[in-house]
C-alpha cells in the first residue's frame, strides 16, 4: 500500500496539489493504512517533506503542483560493498526490469526493500541494489533504463552543492517596509518555535504571516525599518546562527544526526542527510534537560549512518557547531 502515492505521482509525471491531497486523503482510508490515531494534516506535511527528501518528488506550492523527479539510482556512503538506492519516480514495470537483471546476475548484484517506519504509512520502501563493483550497478540502471549517479555518494554530493547560510544571507533583498496587519508569528531561539508576538510595534526577526485570503504562509526577516523574504527553513536557522544557538546533536559512535523536529533542516541539506539510507529519519523526543540550544521535551528526527564528513559540512553549512551527544533513545523514544 505504501507505495501507491508515489506510483500514482509517477504515472501523472505531474500532478496539481488538489489531486495530491485527493489520492492522499482517499489512500489514507484504504485497509492496511493506520492514521486512525494521528493527525492527517501532520501525516500530509510529513509525507510531503519526506517525498522531496528522499529525492522522489518537488513540490511548487506557488503553481500548486507537484512532479515526480527522474527515476535515478544513487550510491549510498560507502560501508561495504558498492551500494545505491532508487530515487525518483518509480513504475512496476521499471522495479521488474531490475529484478529481472538481478536475478539473472545473482553472483554480482542484489536486491532488497526496507519498509519505512509505520509513521510514514504513504512512503513508498527503500529500493536497494548492492553489487561487486559500481559497473554492475551501472548496469542494473541500463537495465531498468534509468538514471546513475555513483562517482559519489548522493549525501556528499548534494551537501556540496547546497547553498550555504552566507550565501543565502547575502542574497536576501532588504526593503523599507511597513509591517502588515496579517495574522503573524515570531520565532523565538529559546523555544524553536514560532509565536504570537504581543510588541507590534517593534517587530524584529523572523516573522510567519498568513495570507486572509489564500492561508499561505509569508515569512520575512526584520532588520530595523528594513525586512527581507526570506525561506523559512533557512530563516530559523539564520536567527539561531545570530543567536549562537546551536541544536544539532550528533553520535559520531552511531554516525546519527538529531536535529529538532520544529527547525528541520533546510531542502537540499535535508536531502543530503536522507539519502544517508534512503530511509526517513526516525522520530524520538529529548528527556527532561535541554542539550545546547535543544529544549527539553523537544521533538527530533534522527537521521541514521550519517558519515562525520557528512554531518561536518551540514553543521558547517548552517553556522552550527555539532553537539556530541548520544542519540540513542530509551524505550519510551526518550534522549536523555
Amino acid at each position: 500500500m505504501s507505495k501507491l502515492l508515489l506510483q500514482a505521482i509517477s504515472t501523472s509525471g505531474r500532478m496539481s496539489i488538489d489531486k495530491f491531497d485527493a489520492a492522499f486523503d482517499t489512500l489514507c482510508q484504504l485497509p492496511g493504512i493506520s492514521t486512525s490515531e494521528v493527525d492527517l494534516n501532520h501525516v500530509r506535511r510529513q509525507t510531503i517533506r519526506y517525498l522531496d527528501s528522499l529525492g522522489h518528488c518537488e513540490f511548487d506550492f506557488d503553481r500548486r503542483h507537484v512532479f515526480a523527479c527522474p527515476p535515478v539510482l544513487v550510491a549510498l556512503p560507502p560501508y561495504g560493498l558498492p551500494k545505491a538506492v532508487l530515487t525518483g519516480a518509480r513504475t512496476p514495470s521499471m522495479v521488474q526490469k531490475m529484478k529481472d537483471f538481478v536475478k539473472g546476475n545473482r553472483n554480482s548484484v542484489s536486491h532488497s526493500i526496507k519498509l519505512q517506519r509505520s509513521e510514514h504509512p504513504l512512503l513508498p520502501p527503500a529500493i536497494y541494489i548492492e553489487a561487486v563493483d559500481h559497473d554492475h550497478l551501472r548496469k542494473v540502471a541500463q537495465a531498468a533504463q534509468i538514471g546513475c549517479h555513483l562517482t559519489a555518494s548522493a549525501a556528499w554530493s548534494l551537501v556540496n552543492f547546497s547553498a550555504g547560510i552566507e550565501n543565502v544571507r547575502y542574497n536576501l533583498s532588504y526593503e523599507d517596509r511597513a509591517d502588515i496587519n496579517w495574522l503573524k508569528r515570531t520565532f523565538y531561539a529559546n523555544t524553536l518555535t514560532f509565536s504570537k508576538n504581543h510588541n507590534t510595534e517593534n517587530v524584529q526577526g523572523l516573522v510567519e504571516y498568513t495570507d486572509p485570503r489564500s492561508q499561505q504562509k509569508r515569512h520575512w526577516i526584520w532588520d530595523g525599518n528594513r525586512a527581507a523574504e526570506a525561506d523559512r527553513d533557512w530563516g530559523r536557522y539564520m536567527i539561531l546562527a545570530d543567536e549562537g544557538v546551536d541544536v544539532l546533536l550528533y553520535d559520531e559512535r552511531r554516525h546519527q544526526l538529531a536535529v529538532p523536529a520544529y527547525v528541520p533542516l533546510p531542502r537540499f541539506l535535508a536531502r543530503a542527510a536522507t539519502l544517508c539510507t534512503g530511509l526517513a529519519p526516525a522520530p524520538a523526543r529529548m528527556g527532561e534537560q535541554s542539550v545546547g540550544g535543544m529544549p527539553a521535551g523537544h521533538p527530533v528526527d534522527i537521521y541514521c549512518a550519517v558519515p562525520p564528513p557528512v554531518a561536518t559540512m551540514i553543521s558547517e553549512k548552517l553556522s552550527q557547531n555539532l553537539i556530541d551527544h548520544s542519540t540513542v533513545p530509551d524505550s519510551h523514544g526518550v534522549i536523555s
